[in-house]
């Protein structure tokens, strides 16, 4: 079946498994940006941030932090289901606990592009392919400029019989 934008919207499941791999493997594991006004932050005004000071945010721990999100480091794509009586996305614990693209004006420009890419490829993989890891790896995470594992992930991939 060739899928449609119609299909394309009814793959909520599809579209909590991505969110989930990125909540726990963002591809860009940090934000790095400079600030370019002063800022004082804190509720006691404790923090203060000069002109040109470079702030890193790690998504790769943000998005594994207890205090954010129940049992950080089980993939558990329900997590982001919508509710079945209202049709509402989950709310987050924190506007900010969810960073797989960045955040705010200068978020990724490819953003959309790229969850609709992976969305397509992967209900069309799914669909007429069956995937197995190969047992007996060891599955260490790589953090670089990208996320990526440090000794490669082998699967075997067959034809699905229809």
């Amino acid at each position: 079946t060739e899928l449609t934008n119609e299909h394309l919207s009814k793959l909520v499941i599809c579209e909590a498994i991505i969110n989930e791999t990125l909540r726990l493997y963002p591809t860009a594991p940090s934000i790095v940006r400079r600030c370019i006004h002063e800022h004082t932050i804190g509720t006691d005004n404790q923090l203060h941030i000069p002109v040109g000071t470079c702030i890193i945010t790690h998504s790769y721990i943000l998005h594994r932090r207890s205090d954010l999100w129940p049992r950080p480091l089980e993939f558990d794509y329900t997590r982001w289901l919508r509710d079945p009586k209202t049709d509402l996305k989950p709310k987050l614990a924190h506007p900010f606990a969810y960073l797989p693209f960045a955040a705010g004006s200068h978020n990724c420009i490819g953003q959309n592009f790229a969850l609709l890419e992976v969305r397509i490829m992967l209900a069309m993989f799914v669909q007429q392919c069956d995937f197995k890891l190969v047992p007996g790896q060891k599955i260490v995470p790589d953090v670089k400029i990208t996320l990526r594992t440090k000794y490669g992930l082998l699967a075997n991939i067959t034809k699905r019989q229809t």
